[in-house]
């Protein structure tokens, strides 16, 4: 026993030598620590985000563990902060600027800024390629100016062909996009013929609007240009979604169900305004088109009959496309005639004033007011050209050319929303923000080019390269058939 505690005791006075040998180096380390947060907080520019404490639990059989870990700040509008100090973001990486404290996206041009009139009555719309890829790069501002963007038009809140790990993330943007910046939301919902898909939509539009909040909707759309669905090739294969959607009354009763289940949540949502947005093709028949394909003006019948006020007539208008444009008279390649027609907005030769005039007098056909709400779903202007540009404006090349372009944004931003006597369009949406694909083909009526680039599409330098290929033609797609030419216009 005295040979086994003499045995301890030298161990022991082996242990605590070697310990006190380390203490010295021990007290070294923690002074360097301390001397190193004591610089970084001295700091004028501090580089390092904030930290925020996270709580995760773990449940186990006996007990629940609790474990508390530091992370970095990760909110929507924090990951393109690039300097912060004393917890706050004092700088943007390049490409975004501070708003609020967090960095929102504002492309950059060397042009004079443009004027925006009435820009409470003008929104954007979030094309697929900018939602689905590139959600942190949605334009606070209207590109070319100084003017905050207030609403923004929501086509699909996801839809079903994108990356369902990237759904979360695009979702905590757009709402911390909202939310910082006064936006309000016109939703979309999808009518297909497939139901199945449909439902699946409508959940997700159900969850994105409760995340956004009832104060930042300004409608809800179901269904867009569903008139032209005949006319789509993945259509042709099902002979029986037609006749269901129109006759079967499969559109009306889900416009119905979806407003229906959107009133149930409460709370503001029973007062939003609801639409389903056509394009021209509508008024080829008084008051609106109406045969086995495209039951327009039945179904609004019984929209207005069914939601009264509540409903908002919705018109994507396209002069870019309309049928009716045509080269000069004499010329094989000049349209100054037509360039001039399709690109103004307050004038009576203007197409957009006409074809927004002779919408309001259908409207009053059919519920006898002059004051129900008008939206403009859509309008843009293609450059470069379209691949779907008919001829013969194809022979035109100033028709697609980058100063018309400018012109009709320009024209847009200027517009007062009058028609004299007439109520004009109570809001009105510009297609888009990005350059985007549509059925697998490039689109050119964006703003700006694409994901990542910090300059807007216009800029004063001419070289247009990048937009045009090695035949020297315009390519790009924006199909919409079936706008209204001068004839057709009262």
């Amino acid at each position: 026993r005295v040979r086994r505690g003499s045995l301890l005791i030298a161990r022991f006075q082996s242990r605590f030598g070697e310990i006190m040998g380390l203490w010295p180096w021990a007290i070294f380390g923690l002074c360097l620590v301390l001397a190193t947060i004591a610089l970084q907080g001295c700091s004028p520019d501090d580089e390092h985000a904030p930290t925020s404490t996270m709580v995760t639990t773990t449940s186990i059989p006996d007990a629940t563990a609790t474990t508390t870990t530091t992370t970095a700040k990760a909110s929507a509008g924090d990951e393109h902060c690039a300097a912060w100090h004393n917890s706050n973001c004092v700088r943007c990486a390049e490409g975004f600027s501070l708003v609020g404290g967090k960095c929102f996206y504002e492309c950059s041009s060397d042009m004079e800024e443009f004027a925006v009139v009435n820009a409470t009555g003008k929104g954007m719309c979030l094309d697929d390629t900018t939602f689905s890829n590139c959600s942190d790069e949605m334009p606070f501002k209207w590109p070319n100016t100084n003017e905050s963007v207030k609403s923004i038009r929501l086509f699909s809140a996801w839809q079903a062909g994108w990356p369902e790990k990237r759904r979360a993330k695009a979702w905590a943007r757009l709402a911390d996009f909202v939310k910082s910046n006064g936006v309000k939301v016109l939703v979309g919902t999808q009518i297909s013929c497939n139901e199945t898909d449909d439902d699946r939509d409508w959940q997700h539009v159900l969850d994105l609007m409760q995340m956004i909040g009832v104060e930042h909707i300004m409608g809800l759309a179901v269904g867009n240009e569903l008139e032209l669905l005949w006319s789509k090739k993945e259509v042709a294969a099902d002979p029986t979604c037609i006749p269901r959607l129109w006759k079967g009354g499969y559109f009306w009763n889900k416009t119905v169900e979806r407003v229906r289940h959107m009133d149930s949540l409460g709370d503001g949502f029973e007062r939003i305004p609801v639409t389903s947005v056509f394009g021209g093709f509508i008024l080829g028949m008084e008051p609106f088109v109406e045969t086995p394909n495209a039951m327009v003006a039945s179904y609004l019948a019984n929209a207005t009959a069914e939601f009264g006020r509540r409903w908002a007539f919705s018109l994507n208008i396209y002069p870019y496309f309309d049928p009716g444009n045509a080269l000069d008279p004499g010329s094989k390649d000049q349209c100054k005639n037509t360039i001039a027609r399709c690109t103004c907005f307050d004038g009576p030769q203007c197409l957009t004033k006409a074809m927004l005039v002779a919408m309001r007098q259908r409207m009053k056909s059919v519920t006898h007011r002059t004051d129900d709400l008008l939206w403009m779903g859509e309008t843009g202007w293609s450059y470069p050209m379209s691949s779907t540009l008919t001829m013969p404006m194809r022979r035109c090349a100033e028709f697609s050319s980058r100063q018309v372009y400018e012109t009709y944004y320009k024209n847009f931003l200027s517009w007062d929303l009058q028609m004299g006597d007439m109520r004009g369009p109570d809001h009105v949406f510009y297609f888009t923000m990005r350059d985007s694909v549509n059925f697998g083909m490039e689109e050119h009526f964006g703003l700006i080019g694409q994901c990542g680039e910090t300059k807007c599409k216009l800029q004063k330098a001419s070289d247009t390269t990048s937009w045009i290929n090695e035949d020297n033609m315009m390519i790009g797609s924006r199909s919409r058939a079936g706008l209204l030419g001068n004839d057709l216009v009262v």
